[in-house]
């Protein structure tokens, strides 16, 4: 069968993702079924969970959000059945792609696919999904009348999450870092209560609008999507000019926390974030908090599968009410996916989503 991995070595080159032609097809173990996969959206592999698990494989597999048809089961699976349409994330520690003919996965990483739901829509909803729930319930319990402030909302996570937290009452202000993430968030409908332009030109935007929004509060909730820890990094030559335009659009630590007001919730995506004497001060006075973000615990941990498998059911049923609506930049074929997997780190509104088609 097709599938598609990021080689080690050919990464380090520079070629990011390889497809291979060749390779066999899985056989579930106990416990897992194997799926012919319809879609699965593309995201960019974690390779930073992937080092503190210390995987020590060559190739590594390329998406984990999938959706298709069960065509086996093993041993002990009393979820599913063969012919049943499912939905899912696979593990960052799982060894098959899902961006394949065909993938296995757990039984307790997939849930039935509602049919008013299509195969790329759960695909392209389904991890960030979980993503949003992640962030918005069990980490910044967020409620009805709260102000959260998205970080980069045209991003295909950011999306879901301004969708579910509007849902749940809360009033929602994203930021944008160009003129086409503002013309993207200006359409949403319900409105946002005020799209941030974040670019060069704009400094301080951030803290002005939101404090002006919020009557001089400060807002609830604040999820970002990496912040600038040192601003002298965004001149640092041995940066390629794509990370330093990123980090020029990054919010620094001081205008994530000045943003905030007394009781604020922070929950963060900077695996490596450092908080200076100052700001922790700054935190203290508020009375503030700051959450890390790793949605990809919940199926590394054998203790919390009742409550992922909570998450996904909600997600999915969510997905099918209409209440979350993925923002699909583009379908792609299988063949393709190599080729729209470099063009990631740029992609900044939408997800993308490969489809894989099957002769009968």
């Amino acid at each position: 069968m097709k599938s598609v991995f990021l080689d080690r070595e050919s990464e380090r080159q520079g070629q990011n993702a390889v497809l291979k032609t060749d390779v066999p097809v899985p056989e579930p173990a106990d416990g897992q079924v194997l799926i012919q996969v319809r879609a699965c959206g593309l995201s960019p592999v974690r390779l930073d969970v992937i080092r503190e698990l210390q995987l020590d494989t060559q190739c590594l597999p390329i998406g984990r959000e999938v959706a298709g048809v069960v065509t086996k089961i093993g041993g002990g699976v009393t979820r599913c059945k063969v012919g049943d349409e499912v939905a899912g994330v696979l593990p960052v520690d799982s060894i098959c792609s899902g961006c394949a003919e065909y993938c296995v996965a757990s039984d307790h990483d997939i849930v039935i696919k509602p049919m008013r739901v299509s195969f790329h829509d759960a695909a392209a909803g389904i991890g960030d999904a979980v993503r949003a729930f992640t962030v918005l319930h069990y980490l910044a319990r967020v409620c009805a009348g709260d102000t959260v402030l998205v970080i980069n909302g045209a991003r295909s996570s950011g999306t879901i999450t301004i969708q579910l937290a509007q849902h749940w009452g809360a009033k929602v202000l994203a930021t944008a870092s160009s003129k086409e993430e503002s013309i993207f968030l200006e359409s949403f409908k319900p409105e946002l209560a005020q799209v941030i332009e974040t670019d060069q030109s704009k400094k301080y935007a951030l803290i002005q609008q939101c404090i002006e929004e919020t009557g001089g509060l400060g807002v609830d909730c604040i999820i970002d999507d990496g912040v600038s820890m040192f601003p002298k990094d965004e001149e640092d030559p041995a940066l390629s000019p794509r990370k330093q335009k990123k980090l020029r659009t990054l919010p620094t630590k001081h205008e994530v926390i000045s943003a905030l007001g007394v009781g604020g919730r922070w929950v963060t995506s900077q695996t490596d974030l450092q908080i200076d004497p100052p700001d922790s001060q700054l935190l203290h006075m508020r009375c503030a908090s700051v959450s890390y973000l790793n949605e990809a615990v919940w199926n590394l941990s054998c203790g919390q599968l009742g409550r992922y498998l909570h998450i996904l059911q909600s997600a999915i049923d969510k997905l099918a009410d209409g209440v979350l609506r993925p923002n699909i930049a583009s379908c792609i074929s299988l063949d393709e996916a190599c080729q729209a997997y470099s063009k990631l780190p740029s992609q900044t509104i939408g997800k993308t989503v490969v489809e894989i088609s099957h002769c009968p």
